[in-house]
This record gives structure tokens, sequence and C-alpha cells, in this order.
């Protein structure tokens, strides 16, 4: 099988424990693209944010951000597919994470808006290095349609707080955690595998002809619609059963390994 298409989320994925690209997974991914193979990055990371690590790669080509909610090139920043949330649906979400007393984050044009700075705000700019807006009460601030909401809380509390929204949103919208902290909120055709399919299409790829990388459940999607569906060592073992196949961790370079093995054919 010759692959022509590697989508890779970055967090806990592509990203060691230490937030970079190792010389290990930057080396493999380089010769995967001198083989012509098209490269990606899918994750649930802003533009701006996620952009960065495509510009150390090189890669001059439509990157998935926001879980699938913004396609954009990493070089020329052409939009190719941009999913909002409604504004009326996300303006339930911020009224009930008022009155639950949960904190939460907006985005929209490629900022992230906060009620006022906490521990939590604190720890989310040190992991993706861009800094949240504070705008006081959130409920007064909203009045355009954002690209994601997201709660920080305790990961027990995540999942009490997801079984709680879906009941009350149910498929209006796609509620999912990409990390045990985080519960993401997005417009229900912003997945990763819906975004990814998108890409695949207007590149004409196949979707046989696919790999896909990640690690958490926001990664199911693209895991499923690719030919080849990877999930990380580290990933949950509910996230592993959806796989084709199963790599080291983010601290082994599982990447790295894959694209040996399947593309380059050396493990």
């Amino acid at each position: 099988m010759a692959y022509k298409l590697i989508a890779v989320d970055l967090d806990d994925s592509l990203l060691g424990s230490d937030i970079k690209i190792s010389p290990g997974n930057h080396e493999a991914l380089i010769k995967a693209m001198d083989q012509g193979v098209l490269v990606t990055i899918a994750t649930g990371r802003m533009f701006r944010s996620a952009v960065v690590y495509a510009k150390q790669l090189g890669l001059d080509v439509p990157i998935i951000t926001y879980q699938g909610g913004l396609v954009k090139s990493a070089f020329s920043n052409k939009i190719l597919y941009n999913q909002t949330l409604r504004l009326d649906v996300s303006k339930e979400i911020v009224s009930l994470c008022k009155a639950k007393g949960v904190y939460l984050q907006i985005y929209i044009d490629d900022e992230y808006y906060i009620e006022e700075e906490t521990s939590y705000s604190r720890q989310y700019h040190k992991q993706i290095g861009v800094q949240g807006i504070e705008v006081g009460p959130l409920d007064e601030f909203l009045n355009e349609a954002p690209n994601k909401l997201l709660i920080m809380d305790e990961p027990h509390r995540i999942l009490e707080l997801k079984d709680e929204f879906s009941k009350i949103l149910g498929d209006e919208i796609e509620i999912t955690t990409s990390k045990p902290e985080y519960l993401e909120f997005t417009h229900r055709d912003a997945t990763k595998g819906k975004a990814l399919e998108y890409l695949a299409v207007a590149k004409g790829i196949v979707k046989e002809d696919i790999i896909a990388i990640g690690d958490s459940f926001n990664d199911i999607s693209m895991i499923q619609y690719a030919g080849l569906g990877v999930a990380m060592g580290n990933a949950p073992a509910e996230v592993k059963e959806y796989a084709d196949y199963v790599t080291g961790t983010n601290d082994e370079d599982g990447v790295a390994q894959v694209i040996d093995k399947f593309v380059l054919k050396r493990g």
C-alpha cells in the first residue's frame, strides 16, 4: 500500500510530554514528504497555536484545527472549511456554565476569551503558547458565533459534565474530550473525521490511502475514516479499540514508528 496522506494529532501524539516535536518524529515526517506523501496536522487547538508546528515541518498545506471546525492553509492562510457553532446554542452553553460555576473559554476569529485569569487559564496558556483575553462576564460578551467553546475542570467532573450537556443538547453539536481535563463543544459537522474527508476529497485522495494518527476521543472520527487508523500507545483503551494499529507512545516516537513501518517500509 502506497499511502498518500498522513493526518496526525498534536498533543500527546506528535508532541512529546515536553510539547515539542522530537527529532525522530521530525525526520520521519520529512522523509515521508520527500516520498510525495501529503502530511497535515489535525488538532483541537486554535490555528495560530497549531501553525507554529506546521511551519517547523514546512507543511505548506491546509491544516485541521478546532477539532475540524477550521481547515486553513498554513502558509497562505486561505480558509478551505469553516464551521462555527450556532450563536443561540453557544449562548445556552455559556448560560449553563455560568449557572454551574464552570470555567469556560470562547474561541472567535482565532482568539480565545475568558472571564478572568485563573489557574486553568494559566495552565492552558502554558500548554498552547497563546494568551487568553479577559472580557468579564462571558454571557454579556458573546454576540458572535464561535468556532469552539472549551470547559476545563477535574477529569471526573468533565465526565459528569459531558453526560449532562449531552442530555440537554442532544445531537445539535459535537461534544468531545481531547484531554481528560478538557470538554470541547463544536458544530456537529466540525469533527476531525469530517474535516479529513473534506481535505481528502479536495486533494483527490481516497480514504484507503490515508493514515490518521491520534490518542484521544476527539481522534476517533478520523481514526475510523482513514484506511489505516492508528492509536498512540498512550491512548485510552476505548480509543485503541477503534484503531487498526497501535503504535508506541508520544514519548517513544510513536508517529515515527508508524511512518517507518507503513510508509518508509523500514520496520
